[in-house]
This record gives C-alpha cells, structure tokens and sequence, in this order.
C-alpha cells in the first residue's frame, strides 16, 4: 500500500491512498465466497452459485462494500505507519471503481489533533478574591447544629399553639387555580425561611393543638419570591395532626461538648470558623481555576478539530438536560442545528482548554500518583457511604478510574497555573469577558 499524505490545515490532513490489485483481489474473494454461502438461487445448490452469476446479480453491491472495506483498512494501517493523531473517520473525497488487475485509488480527508505548543502560561495576571468570613457566617452556623441538636418533645401545660411549636398537619385547597393536598405536611412555627405559604404561621400560632377543619383564607401579596404564587390567593382546610414543642439547648460549653467539636463555646465557634474558611478557600482556588482556565485558552487560541468540538458539544448539551431533568424522550430535548451553533465557541474553547492543559502536563512533567487516586476514590467512598474497595474495583471495572486520572491530572495542572500566576487579592473579581467568538479555528 502507498501513502502520499498533505497538510491541509493544522487540523486535517489529506490521505492519498494507492491499494494493489493482489489486496483487492484478495478482498473481493472473500466477499464472493461470504456471499455463495448465504444465497438460494434457482438452479444452484446452496453454496455452489458460481461466480459470474454472482458477479452479474451482486456486483455493485460487493463493490462498494469492499472499497468501503479496503478504505477502512487503508486508514487503520496509515494511522498506524504514520503515528497520525485521526480524531474521525476519514471523509473520501474521491475513489476509484475496482477494475481487474488495477490498483484501488482514494483520496480522504481526516482530522487530526493538533500539535499543541502552549505559550505565555507562566506568570498569567490572574484575580482571587480574598478569604472573608463574616461573624454573622459563624452564627448562622452555629444556629443550624443548634437546630440540629434540637428535640421535639409533648406538649405539656398547654392546649394551644405557641411559637416555636413544630406542627403536623393534614391540607386541602387551592392556591389560586392550582389545587393543594397534602395528607402530611411538617411547619415549624418559627422558620420564617421555610413557610410555604405567607401568613400560614400566624394562622396557626395560638389556635388550639386539637384543631381540624380549619378554613383559611390567605392572599399573598405582588412581592413574594415565588412568581407563580405572586398576588394569588390560597383557600385552605387545615387540621393539626400533632404538635410538638422544641427544646432548644443553651449556648453554652455544655452545648459544645455534646456537638463532639469543642470543649468550650467559643472553641465551638473557632471550630465552625475554621470549616467554614476551608470550604470557602476550595470554593475561592476553584473560581481561581476557572479563571486560570480561561485565560488560558484566551492566550492560546489553537485550531481545534470539528469532530473534537461537536463531541464536545454533546456532552454539555447532555450535561445541561441533566441538570434540568429533561428526559431524552421529552420535547425540546433534541439538540437543534441552531442550538449547536450558539454552543460551538464554548464547546470549542472547552477543547481547546483540554489539550492545552494536556500539553502543559507533558511539559511540566506534572503526575497523579496512586496515592492521590487512592485518596479521591476513599472520599468519592465516604460520600457514597460505600467501602473504598468496592467503589475502586467498580471504577475498574467500568474504565472510569483512567477518567478520575485524567481529572486529578487537569486538576494539577490548574493548580499549577495558578501557583505561577500573577495573583492580586480583590474583594470581587471583575466579570470576565469572552474574547471574540469569531477568532475561533476549527478544523
């Protein structure tokens, strides 16, 4: 087999392919004694139709599945011999009919990965916000383990409700057009937050514990969060179905100890301060990332090639459908010609993104170590609340523990990008601007 390649653009190349007649031939017979096997023709016996007669019946069909054969095959060997980087199947341009004793001849274009040299990554003049926590943070931390380690006891002395009370309730009605029923519906009395309906709570604050059928009627004024319920008005039977009374613990060093974080008060609250700046320090070097990211691919716009762009393109739209919880059979859940356009620069950029950090990698020489595979499976296990064990052999099993690598790997890398950048402290990063979607060069 001859092989004559010219670069076409960065991203595609151009395969000019030359098949001898021996391999063609070779090809051909297997294809004719494939189909004798399989066809019933009057006057033959199974097996026996000789091959002119399946030449005259079959020819054109046995032709075309063998040049689509002999490409296939072309372009496994060439990719091979040739150490080309094919992202697709090849696009034939061009091909010559099978004719006895000649060679086949095509010509098709493939896309290839890019050669990936990224520049100006060292030192990037990049935002972070800087670590703030507000005293009020800690106290509404320390409120909710308050509530957590609240308990709901009888409701002793007393025959009606009072705030604070958590209330079982059964309710029928409607909230305007839209009818209610909830057989058992929970509301604390004191959780302002969380009412469902406005007024709800003060309705049923100093009513008798022992309540049922009780009519409300409460309008819910133009303001409210919620716009499908804005300026309707709910009509509602209400029975109480039980009431509870909370016992709320004291702030004090005894309520520190039974959280099992502190002895004392105050060690409580450093405590939760603590949590709360190492979750908002992963939060703030993820925005860092991104940005990181970002100018990036700004610095290094490489031609990408379309296949890797539309693949990538289907993975956010999938990502997207997910997150909404659209159904793949669902209307509108179909990716539209005109939906794809819209999404083509940022599926492009998240490409170019990845081999960019890719390359940074190999540079850098940056690696994953087992010990930090091990590390995320364990806290993937702990979230799970499965063995580490069963998650990694499972992982394993379904060849996404090469995935997890590739992650921990980008992770690095942008970890990387952001020690050796020009970092300056704000309390609010500027928004960022997409470069010039025009700009992009795609295969």
């Amino acid at each position: 087999m001859q092989v004559r390649i010219e670069d076409v653009s960065p991203v595609e190349k151009k395969l000019m392919v030359e098949v001898p007649w021996d391999t063609v031939s070779a090809r051909l017979d297997e294809s004719y004694r494939e189909l004798s096997k399989g066809v019933q023709i009057k006057g033959f016996r199974k097996g026996k139709v000789p091959r002119p007669v399946l030449e005259k019946m079959y020819g054109p069909r046995v032709a075309a599945e063998v040049s689509v054969q002999l490409v296939r095959e072309s372009f496994i060997q060439a990719v091979q011999q040739h150490n080309l980087a094919a992202v697709s199947e090849p696009r034939v341009e061009e091909a010559s009919k099978l004719e006895k004793g000649k060679p086949f001849t095509f010509a098709a274009i493939i896309e290839v990965r890019t050669q990936v040299e990224p520049v100006d990554y060292v030192g990037m003049p990049l935002e972070r916000r800087k670590l703030a926590i507000a005293d009020e943070a800690v106290e509404k931390s320390l409120e909710n383990l308050r509530r957590e380690h609240t308990q709901l006891e009888p409701i002793e002395g007393r025959t009606e409700t009072a705030a604070g009370d958590v209330l079982a309730l059964a309710i029928a009605g409607t909230i305007g057009e839209h009818p209610v029923s909830q057989p058992r519906f929970l509301i604390d009395l004191d959780d302002a937050e969380r009412e469902p309906v406005p007024g709800l709570r003060a309705a049923l604050t100093g009513v008798a514990i022992e309540t049922k059928d009780r009519m409300l009627e409460l309008p819910i004024g133009d303001d409210h969060a919620d716009e499908n319920l804005r300026g309707r008005v709910a009509k509602l039977t209400v029975s109480i179905l039980e009431a509870r009374a909370k016992d709320v613990p004291d702030l004090d060093d005894e309520f520190a100890k039974d959280t099992g974080k502190a002895d004392t008060l105050d060690g409580l609250r450093a405590k939760l301060r603590e949590d709360i700046e190492n979750h908002e320090k992963d939060h703030i070097q993820k925005e860092a990332r991104e940005a990181a990211l970002k100018e990036l691919v700004k610095r290094n716009q490489i031609p990408v090639a379309s296949s890797l762009i539309d693949r990538a393109v289907e993975v956010q739209f999938n990502r997207l459908r997910q997150m909404l919880g659209i159904r793949p059979d669902q209307q509108g859940a179909a990716l539209t010609d005109e939906l794809r356009d819209k999404m083509r620069p940022a599926g492009a950029d998240e490409v170019r993104g990845q081999l960019l950090l890719e390359a940074i990698g190999e540079k850098e020489k940056i690696e994953v170590t087992e010990t930090e595979v091990s590390r995320h499976v364990e806290n993937a296990a702990r979230a799970r609340n499965v063995p580490p064990q069963r998650l990694r052999a499972e992982w394993e099993r379904d060849g996404k523990l090469d995935n997890v690598r590739w992650s921990l790997r980008q992770e690095k890398v942008l970890d990387f990008l952001v020690e050796k950048a020009q970092i300056t402290e704000v309390d609010k990063p500027s928004p960022h601007e997409p470069h010039d979607a025009g700009h992009h060069h795609e295969g």
